[in-house]
């Protein structure tokens, strides 16, 4: 094996945690593609919304998405700092402070997709939130959502 082709898994390798690590956020293009579930129209008929369901649903998701998408932001940049000061040299006091701080903030989302959630179910027939639940259980633990 040549010395070329022994450097390229260490280039792979380090290309990656570079990427990793940076925490690049995506375009506002992949933010603004993305499509809130009631938006389609599998579940919309699914659950047998009407228009005016919808039309309060999406309400709600624009009322409560520029907090939440604050708020995944300021998470984001937490989790960054408490990666860098994990691998460097920060004193104990920092780093604790910073966990405290990403806690804090992970609590906060956790919190606005519940509220969120709970308005949508205030809007749903009986039948439609049995029927979201069977196809769409609550899943607390998925990450943040992305922010730019």
């Amino acid at each position: 094996m040549t010395k070329l082709q022994a450097k390229w898994p260490l280039a792979g390798v380090l290309s990656g945690l570079v990427i990793l690590v940076s925490g690049i956020p995506p375009s506002d293009a992949h933010l603004t593609s993305r499509v809130a579930p009631v938006e389609r129209p599998a579940l919309r008929e699914q659950l047998g919304l009407t228009d005016d369901q919808v039309k309060a649903i999406r309400d709600i998701h624009s009322r409560h998405w520029q907090t939440l998408r604050d708020t995944a932001r300021a998470l984001r940049e937490a989790r960054r700092s408490l990666r860098e000061m994990a691998v460097s040299s920060a004193d104990e006091a920092s780093f604790t402070a910073k966990a405290a701080e990403v806690k804090e903030l992970s609590g906060q989302v956790m919190e606005a997709r519940v509220r969120t959630l709970q308005e949508v179910a205030r809007l749903l027939t009986p039948e439609q939130r049995e029927k979201l639940r069977e196809l769409r259980p609550l899943r607390l633990h998925r990450p943040a959502p992305v922010a730019s």
